[in-house]
């Protein structure tokens, strides 16, 4: 678990620890320089918890990505349970994913669904993967860190997670689906509590119902942010780190992951020639920009992109 000012909501999130029907063998927490409670929250249930509490607080705020790549190198376990301070678990649900794990042992990366509730815990009669496939979108955009169960073999190959990446959730789900590894079970087994502080603003996260449309018309006002351009030239930044991450991954992994990574390592980088090759089309003026984006079209550049959304958002520039 990595925190941060979590004094609010983090004595729900460690009582549903304690009430597992099969309990962690051991508690990792990393903070990130709370100025609130957290610590002091943290120390008294570590007094009489029935498993190991280690509580690590970060000599200089590490942000996001930093201070749970922080708790991930601490662990030990051969499978590390991903947890926000803001949650609350099902009793079964450690007991019901090692089940899966037992079941399936290729699997290096196990994901669970989660109850979508407000601020107060209570619930909106929607579930995460139920929301991305209202939105028709496929299982590849559930990357939600804390549904992730992940084996010690995954962590031993990917980490540490490099400095300037934003995401932990993306840099462990991208290599696991890259590899073929990640396992979706749909079973709900945890409540994700939705506030005005959390961390991720993906549209499947929302607490009203997503549909197809909602999604398109999110897609087309996006195309008119201003920080648009830059939030571009990030996506690409954050590519680049992952493509050099895979490559030394490669370097240092067993044969039998190769094949797998060679093709994760050319998917990256053909996403980040995309993406440059997109990001030029809208330096263009209007009408020598309309008619790149048609011929990138023509010429396939959009077959792994958002398809008219992405169109458009070449066109609009």
């Amino acid at each position: 678990m990595a925190t941060y000012n979590g004094a609010q909501y983090i004595k729900e999130q460690l009582q549903s620890f304690v009430e597992q029907t099969r309990r962690p063998d051991e508690l990792i927490i990393t903070d990130d320089g709370s100025s609130d409670d957290t610590e002091t929250i943290v120390r008294n249930f570590a007094k009489t918890a029935p498993f190991e509490v280690e509580f690590h607080r970060n000599e200089k705020n590490l942000g996001y990505c930093g201070n749970f790549n922080a708790a991930l190198m601490k662990t030990t376990g051969d499978l590390v349970f991903l947890s926000d301070q803001d949650d609350v678990w099902f009793p079964k649900k450690i007991e019901h994913i090692l089940s899966v794990a037992e079941r399936y042992p290729e699997a290096l990366l196990l994901m669970n669904d989660a109850m979508l509730t407000n601020s107060e815990l209570e619930e909106v009669e929607l579930t995460k993967i139920g929301q991305i496939r209202s939105a028709g979108m496929p299982l590849d955009k559930f990357v939600m860190g804390c549904c992730c169960a992940v084996r010690r073999e995954l962590l031993e190959l990917c980490l540490p997670i490099p400095a300037g990446f934003k995401a932990h959730d993306n840099w462990l789900v991208w290599f696991a689906n890259g590899m073929g590894a990640k396992l979706v079970d749909d079973i709900v087994l945890q409540y994700y509590r939705r506030h005005e502080t959390n961390q991720s603003q993906f549209i499947a996260n929302r607490t009203t119902k997503v549909t197809r449309t909602r999604v398109f018309l999110h897609s087309v006002e996006s195309l008119f942010r201003k920080d648009a351009s830059q939030q571009s030239k990030d996506g690409i930044a954050q590519l680049k780190i992952f493509a050099d991450g895979v490559q030394a991954v490669m370097d240092n992994s067993p044969g039998r992951y190769h094949q797998k990574l060679a093709e994760l390592q050319a998917q990256t980088i053909q996403k980040i020639s995309t993406e440059k090759a997109r990001a030029e089309i809208r330096q263009k003026w209007f009408i020598p920009r309309v008619a790149a984006s048609l011929r990138y079209f023509l010429r396939g550049g959009y077959r792994n992109t958002s398809g008219l959304t992405a169109v458009l958002r070449d066109i609009v520039g």
